[in-house]
């Protein structure tokens, strides 16, 4: 009785134990399902990161592409827009003459000399004279 014992003893701890170690591979094969999932939705985030990856870096070029087409075009206009102010400078220079030039016919309205033309207005001796040529036989 005391080895039927001994047996039921020992085979009741090997139960257990078989229990146990099942319990234990049943954990085991549980956290292998959990962690292939993990992976499974870490490669599928991963692709979709690396589809994003590529969607962002041809808009980085598009934009790229874009940004210097708008450099481009900038410099073209900062060149018209010298030329422009090179005009308006011509302009403002004639304007600045013509100006001169009223004056000189104002003086000789009022009977200013070539002598008076030449030194007010900067005209030459030729100049003068024929402003008041011409302009000073209308008073």
């Amino acid at each position: 009785m005391n080895m039927t014992f001994v047996l039921f003893g020992a085979i009741a701890v090997l139960l257990i134990l078989f229990i146990l170690l099942a319990f234990y591979v049943y954990n085991l094969v549980v956290s292998l399902h959990q962690a292939n999932l993990e992976i499974k939705k870490l490669k599928q985030f991963t692709s979709l990161q690396q589809k994003q990856l590529k969607s962002l870096s041809h808009e980085l070029q598009s934009m790229t592409n874009a940004a210097y087409g708008v450099g481009k075009r900038i410099n073209q206009l900062a060149g018209h827009i010298r030329e422009l102010d090179d005009r308006q400078e011509e302009f403002d220079l004639k304007d600045q003459g013509s100006h001169s030039m009223q004056q000189a016919i104002a003086l000789v309205h009022k009977g200013a000399t070539i002598e008076d033309l030449v030194e007010t207005c900067e005209l030459s001796a030729g100049e003068a004279e024929l402003l008041i040529m011409v302009h000073g036989q209308q008073n």
